[in-house]
């Protein structure tokens, strides 16, 4: 079988417009830490990355441990929300690679929400092949294009992003 490795990355965090509280502002902080600790683990191959089965949104079983540590920084914060961020390489047509981003993405709300993650304090999206790292046409370029990204938040749902 063959796999699509995605690369877990760019955990940012984004600060809402109203004025955050302190305690907020340092849960937020925290959990930026934490869940940017969780990313460096992948980055550096400590443990696996977020990986489905080629052209499918089917999670690999070897994406269960940086999923675990992800749903465990989520609910140390219960008051943070999280965005989930779906990409892909170009090949393929963009249809396919946006509705595959987004299920993608889903499938990873899905699989925090089984680990006790509220499936409201999680919102996802699809990017398909727009916003890639690199534009390099090598396998390479195309294999990093292919990711999940986090990001963590306290702004309210109506906030367009």
């Amino acid at each position: 079988m063959k796999r699509l490795v995605l690369l877990c990355a760019a955990l940012a965090f984004c600060s809402c417009s109203r004025r955050l509280q302190p305690e907020e502002r340092e849960d937020a902080r925290r959990a930026e830490l934490e869940l940017q600790s969780v990313m460096d683990m992948a980055s550096s191959k400590q443990i696996p990355p977020i990986e489905f089965e080629l052209g499918s949104a089917r999670l690999l079983p070897s994406s269960f441990s940086l999923l675990d540590k992800v749903a465990s920084v989520l609910m140390a914060h219960s008051r943070l929300k999280l965005l989930v961020f779906g990409h892909t390489d170009d090949s393929g047509s963009a249809a396919f690679n946006e509705r595959i981003s987004l299920e993608r993405a889903s499938a990873v709300k899905l699989y925090l929400a089984k680990k006790g993650v509220a499936p409201d304090s999680v919102r996802v999206f699809g990017y398909g092949e727009t916003k890639p790292l690199f534009t390099e046409r090598t396998e390479k370029a195309r294999a990093l294009n292919r990711r999940v990204e986090f990001r963590i938040t306290t702004r309210d749902w109506g906030t367009v992003y």
